[in-house]
């Protein structure tokens, strides 16, 4: 039979229900609870002071590229001047007069070369000849200021001990201001070719041996007017005379090309020297004996060039377009291509210093020059934009333009090796 009154002590236990007092505490977990605290605290500092020295060392990276940048482009600076000059063009075409010796006209000096040249041709020796050499010397009186007579057949020496005498008896002139002087034909003492002198070439002065033993040696001296020519000692060459005006022929030819070589050689720096502006003498010598049947012609020319200062020719020939340039500095192009002729080809003497009438056609132009070296030094370390003004004070200059590199540079480099300057036409 079911006993179904009895009750368990079990059934009416209570179950555990939990609360505050049954909850269990493990101390050992008690650091675990405390160290989130400390763990969220510590990164944040860490990570103000990280971003601080980012920021520092991207200051001093971008500082230090600045700098570096900075001193690059002063380093590697460049200027470019671009100039166009200004520039005048304009045609000669007229008849001019020029004179050796002037003030107020047109005048033109003269250069003097001379060169040797010989022959062989075909001859048969001759008679025996001897010459002396003449010629005229101008005599000065230096000593004082009563005229001084001398007798023909005084003596002149040159400096190598050659005597030449005078033809006739002449009274040099006192010495005022300048010394007196007058000329007299002289003769060679011996007749030989060695003492021919040939005035372009020969500037020593003679002294008077006469006077050797007084003050008088050198108060008086003698200089050449003229050459001192013919001297001759030798058998005379018998030669057919259209051989020798052939063998003459040619070799004043080849003469003449060395002559005009030379005389251009010799232009002077700032002078023009025009075809034809020139005159040549020859100076042919006795043939002398080459062996048993050939004679050696030996012929001597002296050219005279007449020759122009470009600047003051072209001040005279232009000069209203000369005054109508803005500028006192300048440079010429075209004048020594002038056509040049001369008018009075038969009476023209470079050698005797006569008048040259000449007429010149062509055009010419005058372009305005500067110091580069000035401009430079005016323009170094400025700012670009104050170049204008720069530029304004060089009448000479049409037109410039500056570049500097790099580009974000805005001054022109301290250096002049830095600043360059190219001309535009």
């Amino acid at each position: 039979m079911k006993n179904f009154g009895k009750k368990i002590v079990q059934d009416i236990v209570p179950g555990e229900r939990r609360s505050i007092r049954k909850i269990e505490i493990n101390r050992e977990e008690e650091p675990a609870i405390a160290t989130p605290i400390t763990r969220t605290k510590e990164p944040k500092i860490k990570k103000k002071r990280s971003s601080f020295t980012y920021l520092l060392t991207f200051i001093l990276i971008f500082v230090s590229i600045a700098v570096i940048g900075i001193a690059l482009s002063l380093s590697y600076s460049k200027a470019l001047i671009t100039i166009t000059p200004k520039v005048v063009n304009f045609n000669v075409d007229g008849t001019f007069t020029a004179k050796k010796t002037t003030q107020d006209d047109l005048t033109y000096e003269s250069i003097t070369v001379s060169d040797t040249t010989s022959q062989v041709v075909s001859a048969t020796k001759g008679p025996l000849v001897q010459t002396k050499a003449k010629g005229v010397v101008t005599i000065y009186n230096n000593y004082g200021a009563a005229a001084q007579t001398l007798v023909a057949g005084t003596r002149i020496s040159t400096p190598e001990g050659k005597i030449y005498r005078t033809s006739t008896t002449v009274s040099v002139p006192g010495k005022k201001s300048l010394p007196g002087a007058i000329s007299v034909s002289v003769v060679a003492d011996q007749a030989s070719a060695d003492y021919n002198l040939y005035l372009a070439e020969y500037k020593s002065e003679f002294k008077l041996p006469g006077y050797k033993s007084s003050d008088k040696y050198n108060g008086f001296y003698a200089k050449l007017k003229t050459d001192i020519v013919g001297g001759f000692y030798g058998n005379k060459l018998v030669i057919n005379e259209q051989s020798k005006k052939d063998t003459i022929k040619i070799a004043q030819d080849s003469l003449k090309e060395k002559l005009l070589e030379k005389l251009k050689e010799n232009v002077p720096l700032g002078s023009v020297l025009y075809d034809k502006a020139y005159t040549i003498e020859y100076i042919v010598s006795e043939p002398e004996m080459k062996g048993s049947d050939e004679g050696e012609i030996t012929v001597k020319g002296n050219a005279y060039g007449a020759i122009f200062n470009r600047d003051t020719l072209l001040r005279f020939i232009a000069g209203k377009e000369i005054k109508k340039f803005p500028s006192d500095t300048y440079s010429l192009q075209g004048d020594k291509e002038l056509t040049f002729n001369i008018l009075n080809a038969k009476d023209f003497s470079v050698k005797k210093g006569t008048p040259l009438i000449f007429s010149l056609k062509g055009p010419v132009s005058i372009t305005g020059t500067f110091s580069e070296e000035e401009l430079k030094n005016d323009l170094k370390g400025i700012k670009i934009q104050d170049s204008a003004a720069v530029f304004a004070k060089y009448t000479s200059i049409s037109n410039a333009y500056s570049s500097i590199k790099p580009f974000w540079m805005r001054s022109f480099p301290d250096s002049l090796n830095k600043i360059n300057i190219e001309y535009k036409h």
